[in-house]
């Protein structure tokens, strides 16, 4: 899944000219590919471990790291779903516990993560519809984006994994709709200082006031503002700081987003992402120190951008010959990224030769 990708429209805001790229020497980048027959879609690295969950064949493959390279741990473990998706890693109660997303039985597993990187199956729990994969932990609990429909807004559910084998929904918010009669659909989110900020597309009309960012007060589970309008499709969201950064696939962008005041976030800079003289299908979004990574979905190609000054971002290098990216993790002087298609690769690019 990509999210809903390609959420239409328009919108009018500061939007920035950017300056390609400038050329360099590519970083040092290898990859594996999980599995000929199903398609990366989320990573997580937890100590010495990277897992990948591999759509289609419903597998989370594991490697280590500990050498600088992705070396297969084992056999992958076979969920009992089709399409994991998000996973989160904690260590719970002395014992190392991971949760997945498991989009096609609207469900969350729990599994246990041993010495070795194995996994063995733990608990679940059900009653989470369409629940996409950009989950987030915080203590015990994780935050779930539930996606919604065609006529069903999103919501965000709160998940306790307190007592891992039996993990509890606590709580749900529902997105608000964005425009009266419209429909907020969740897709991505992310946590800063006890916010929720979620990247809600839509299809609804007028389309140039329908795509959000939305935000819920973690502890209350309500929302706190109104909608915040974005340029059309909103992907994957990130925060450093007081400032989040959006991607926006249709429109080809990245946005900078001043969220000081949860209740009322302001744009600081909409800045375009040209690539090789196309426009960049952005997806996923990561930030570190002063750069922020872009996946240009389409155009196989991650862009680095300065955000020394939020306001005023800047292109600095793009690496290409990276398939489809569609996540990006961090782990040391590294960065991990998932390529969404068929017998697609997991990247490590190393970030020292950005």
């Amino acid at each position: 899944m990509k999210g809903a990708a390609r959420l239409a429209v328009g919108l009018s805001v500061l939007l920035s000219g950017c300056a390609g790229p400038v050329p360099f020497s590519p970083p040092a980048t290898t990859s594996v590919t999980p599995s000929a027959l199903g398609t990366p879609n989320s990573v997580v690295v937890f100590g010495n471990f990277e897992f990948v969950s591999v759509q289609g064949t419903g597998q989370i493959f594991t490697y280590n790291l500990s050498g600088g390279a992705q070396v297969l741990v084992g056999s992958p473990y076979a969920t009992p779903c089709t399409y994991p998706s998000g996973m989160v890693v904690t260590a719970i109660a002395g014992n190392n516990v991971m949760a997945v997303a498991c989009y096609d039985t609207n469900s969350l597993l729990t599994l246990t993560v041993n010495a070795n990187g194995s996994l063995t199956s733990l608990g679940s729990v059900s009653g989470l519809p369409m629940p996409f994969p950009g989950i987030v932990l915080d203590g015990t609990n994780i935050l779930v984006p539930l996606f919604g429909g065609n006529s069903t807004n999103g919501a965000v559910a709160k998940v306790s994994l307190a007592s891992p084998a039996t993990p509890t929904i606590v709580a749900t918010v529902t997105l608000a709709s964005p425009v009266s009669g419209g429909v907020a659909n969740a897709e991505y989110l992310v946590l800063a200082n006890g916010y929720a900020y979620v990247t809600s597309g839509s299809e609804s009309n007028p389309l140039g006031a329908s795509s959000t960012i939305q935000v819920a007060n973690e502890a209350t589970m309500t929302l706190v503002g109104t909608p915040f309008v974005v340029a059309h499709s909103p992907q994957q969201i990130a925060v450093q700081g007081t400032v989040a950064y959006v991607t926006l696939y249709d429109a080809a962008e990245l946005e900078s987003i001043d969220i000081s005041n949860p209740a009322s976030l302001k744009l600081l800079q909409a800045v375009s992402l040209p690539v090789a003289n196309q426009s960049c299908s952005a997806l996923p979004v990561a930030v570190q120190g002063n750069f922020a990574y872009v996946g240009c979905y389409s155009q196989d190609t991650i862009d680095r951008l300065n955000i020394s000054n939020p306001s005023q971002m800047l292109a600095a290098q793009s690496a290409t010959g990276i398939a489809f990216p569609q996540r990006l993790v961090f782990t040391g002087s590294s960065l991990v990224v998932t390529g969404a298609t068929t017998g697609g690769q997991v990247y490590l690019v190393n970030l020292a030769e950005f």
